[in-house]
């Protein structure tokens, strides 16, 4: 696990001046969102200040707060996991997901523009590439900018804040979506459902098309997760 958060944290950069803590908050949020560091991962506090240049204190500050919010476990010797959720636990996520992001998917099918739903297409064309290439970590990060054009276009800020957290819960699962053999992507179909419906302005097929994106999206999790739970019991 050391050398998979070494890894996903190896092209960070070093800090600005203005807000150590802040800057790896932020630099931990995106891993997080964009599925960079899988389900497990030990951060230790003085590697992760090594790697971006600086001292232990703000990184120790920022995982704390991390840890504080369930988004990360604390352990011994200043380190911290990433959490393997349970089946249970990724279901109630993906529940609640769909509430909060069908609502803003349906607000963005009234407000959104033009220049957004392009941009939303070429990230789609983007990631679909990449994810014919089994490039795990471009795709995952082009799905995630893709879903959030279409969440930012909903212009609902506190919204946009409920669904961040829930990402940051659930963004280290969706590397199981990479793991042995896939079924047939879905996206393809529910996300061309849902640039119709925002093309067309209609609310409540975005409304359905974010809901089936996220359920098909958490089957495959879910599969993944019994089977590391079973062979997990099995030794």
């Amino acid at each position: 696990m050391k050398k998979e958060a070494e890894g996903a944290l190896s092209s960070l950069t070093a800090a600005p001046r203005k807000s150590l803590v802040g800057h790896v908050e932020e630099v931990l949020r995106q891993a997080l969102i964009e599925g960079r560091l899988q389900p497990g991962t030990r951060l230790v506090t003085r590697e992760l200040a090594g790697s971006l240049g600086m001292s232990i204190t703000p990184v120790r500050e920022a995982l704390v707060r991390f840890a504080a919010s369930g988004v990360l476990t604390a352990e011994p010797s200043q380190s911290f996991r990433v959490p393997r959720l349970t089946g249970e636990q990724y279901s109630e996520i993906a529940e609640v997901r769909k509430s909060v992001e069908g609502l803003a998917a349906a607000k963005a099918a009234e407000r959104i523009s033009t220049d957004e739903i392009e941009r939303m297409e070429t990230l789609l064309e983007q990631y679909l590439a990449a994810r014919s290439t089994d490039d795990a970590h471009l795709a995952l990060r082009l799905n995630k900018e893709f879903r959030f054009v279409l969440y930012r276009a909903a212009n609902m800020p506190t919204l946009l804040s409920l669904i961040e957290m829930l990402w940051l819960m659930a963004g280290p699962g969706f590397n199981y979506l990479f793991v042995g053999e896939r079924p047939p992507t879905f996206e393809h179909k529910n996300y061309d459902d849902l640039l119709n419906a925002l093309r067309s302005k209609q609310p409540q097929e975005a409304h359905v098309a974010i809901h089936r994106a996220i359920d098909d999206g958490a089957a495959q999790v879910l599969e993944a997760i019994a089977k590391r739970d079973g062979a997990t019991s099995a030794t």
